[in-house]
């Protein structure tokens, strides 16, 4: 059976780093193996007046600072795997990613989200924002915090879930994870509607839709918490009114949440759905790291063969 396979893409920016203290929580805890990828983005403009041997140079230097990154983790490490590539005009750092994580098979990709590019852009709504858009895998977003870099054990995990298909495929994901972390799961609802003022002298339609689904999230958080709670999980729920991404935002960081993992359609465009509304503004605003799953592909997470490998006690 495939081994746990974890990517890392490093910028050595502190982020990075971060993401990287993750991944090794996560393989450790998998009996996995990490493989960190980092792309030397070379200047093509003045390639012709360089030294033939510029790019050799440059990925050596490369490799020695993630040696140099591995040695500053006082910690068992589990198999790691190093990698330098050169970037290219025609391709992208998202582009390298993508590819290697799918010629490789991985089953997540672990990146930082404050990570410097160019003229120390944030990385989010560019290269961490494209992949998570088109990972074929999960992909945990860790951002440059302190509490994200100094507490990657994962013991409380929350699942914003909002009842569609999709629900099930994040649960998977979630499930295993709380599985082989013995993290507790809280599946989370929040009824998000809005209206314009009612003036009239009856009761507020609006506040009767919102009674009635808050009963239905309820409802179907119980038998979903119940289930979970049958396979051996330590679950809960929560439902909320309001704006989403606040909410959930709002309850991890009171709570001290270590993991939000939620869904995106992996849509760009004027078709995205969840990534560029609830999905981004979570991982923008959340203090704990934050795992996307794409759910635009029915086969990933049946296809992903660590969610299927059996609980070493």
């Amino acid at each position: 059976m495939k081994r746990f396979t974890a990517l890392v893409p490093i910028d050595f920016s502190e982020a990075s780093k971060c993401a990287l203290a993750h991944a090794i929580n996560l393989a450790s805890g998998f009996g996995g193996e990490i493989h960190i990828l980092n792309v030397a983005e070379v200047p093509t403009r003045a390639l012709s007046s360089l030294p033939l041997d510029f790019v050799d140079v440059v990925e050596e230097e490369r490799m020695e600072a993630l040696n140099e990154m591995l040695d500053s983790f006082e910690t068992d490490l589990p198999p790691i795997t190093k990698i330098v590539r050169s970037g290219i005009p025609s391709k992208s750092p998202a582009e390298i990613i993508l590819e290697y994580a799918k010629d490789l098979a991985v089953d997540v990709i672990v990146m930082g989200t404050h990570g410097r590019r160019g003229a120390r852009r944030m990385l989010l709504g560019s290269v961490t924002e494209e992949v998570l858009r088109r990972a074929l895998c999960p992909v945990l977003s860790v951002r440059a915090q302190k509490k994200a870099c100094l507490l990657p054990a994962i013991e409380k995990i929350l699942v914003p879930v909002d009842f569609s298909d999709a629900t099930e495929q994040i649960l998977v994901v979630a499930e295993d994870i709380a599985l082989r972390s013995n993290a507790s799961l809280t599946l989370m609802h929040v009824v998000d509607i809005e209206f314009y003022p009612f003036y009239g002298l009856t009761v507020d339609p609006a506040q009767l839709i919102e009674r009635n689904m808050i009963d239905i999230s309820m409802n179907k958080l119980n038998d979903m918490v119940l289930k979970l709670r049958s396979r051996g999980l330590k679950a809960n729920w929560e439902t909320d009114t309001g704006h989403a991404a606040r909410i959930v935002t709002e309850y991890a960081d009171r709570n001290e949440v270590d993991l939000i993992i939620l869904g995106t359609h992996g849509r760009s465009g004027f078709d995205r759905i969840m990534l560029g509304s609830i999905a981004e503004k979570v991982l923008r605003s959340a203090h704990c790291p934050t795992m996307v799953v794409n759910t635009s592909n029915v086969e990933v997470t049946k296809q992903a063969e660590w969610l299927v490998k059996p609980v070493v006690a």
